[in-house]
């Protein structure tokens, strides 16, 4: 486990290492990304930092209180509902009319729900917010993350809970359940950016996994139980876990030490803030360390089922997630440019 006093210093360092940083935070309006938008700010000196919302009122509050944290700073807000294909190839073409380059791109949208609904896509939508639309915005934002001598990649999802994937069935348009849902996506997104790290070393690609946590998702998803589950959920899972749960606060500086410490990073070039006294450079998602994929615990260390991965690295089952991913990206498009 990396120290909490380790994180707190690494992050204290980051002013003083780099600046003028460009950052791209979605799923960040609240919770676990919310946390860590506002520790990045306030260690960062002079960032631009665009935020991708779908409310107004929300993105306004975020920015003043951004700009109290670190005046310094720039905030910029993307207004998008990105449960959709399209919105996120709108709000990533009004990013690339601003910026050049891109430093850093942090992912956490989503939540969860038991029973399987579609969006206009065609999607589940849970699944597309936790995977779809998170490989959308990367193959998106290549380029620009590849104008930087370095950058770095922060999904926040479900590293170390990968399982057996229903090969013939990734969309899991037969097979749904609240748990297989919950294996795919966590699978698919550690197939899909250990397939892309082999092909871009220059970026550092991170699926952390930030504990279980109770956030507004969590609550949102008890609307769907019965009336006694909910009250059995608010009364008693909650306070017990708020009690044996890291904070909030904790989790958003140890998800900035996964997105800017030197022990993460990308293959080709050291990057990032300067390793604490007996911390060393991370394991990558193949045992290589510095490999440039990195699966992560809450507590910054690497996680995974290896002999797992083992299996599905030797039959490439990476170029076989990114290539059904880029089917269903020219399915879902071809049938919205036809609405």
């Amino acid at each position: 486990m990396v120290k909490l006093k380790s994180v707190k210093e690494s992050n204290a360092a980051l002013k003083s290492t780099v600046s003028c940083q460009v950052a791209l935070f979605i799923g960040a309006t609240s919770g676990i990304a919310g946390h860590t938008l506002a520790e990045y700010a306030r260690y960062s000196e002079r960032p631009k930092i665009y935020i991708v919302g779908r409310n107004d009122a929300r993105l306004s509050t975020i920015i003043r209180d951004l700009e109290g944290i670190n005046p310094g700073g720039s905030y910029v807000p993307i207004k998008s509902e990105i449960s959709l294909l399209k919105n996120i190839d709108a709000a990533c073409e009004e990013l690339e009319k601003k910026e050049k380059s891109l430093d850093l791109l942090v992912m956490c949208p989503g939540y969860l729900k038991l029973s399987r609904v579609e969006n206009a896509d065609g999607l589940e939508e849970t699944f597309s917010l936790r995977y779809y639309g998170r490989m959308r915005f990367i193959q998106n934002l290549l380029p620009l993350l590849l104008s930087p001598a370095s950058s770095r990649i922060l999904n926040i999802h479900g590293a170390g809970h990968e399982g057996r994937l229903v090969e013939g069935d990734l969309e899991l348009q037969r097979n749904y359940s609240f748990n297989q849902a919950q294996v795919h996506t966590a699978t698919m997104n550690t197939l899909a950016m250990g397939e892309l790290a082999s092909a871009h070393p220059s970026i550092s690609f991170i699926h952390a996994f930030p504990g279980i946590l109770v956030t507004g998702a969590t609550k949102k998803f008890a609307e769907d139980w019965s009336l006694p589950l909910q009250l059995l959920f608010h009364w008693i899972v909650v306070p017990i876990a708020t009690l044996v749960t890291p904070g909030l606060r904790e989790v958003g500086q140890r998800q900035l030490f996964h997105a800017t410490s030197a022990r993460y990073p990308p293959a080709q070039v050291s990057a990032g803030v300067a390793l604490p006294p007996c911390v060393d450079v991370a394991q990558g998602w193949d045992q290589i360390q510095g490999s440039g994929c990195y699966l992560l615990n809450y507590d910054g260390e690497t996680t995974g089922d290896q002999k797992l991965l083992q299996e599905y690295r030797k039959k490439e089952m990476g170029k076989k997630v990114w290539a059904h991913t880029q089917e269903v990206f020219e399915r879902v498009i071809k049938v919205s440019a036809s609405k």
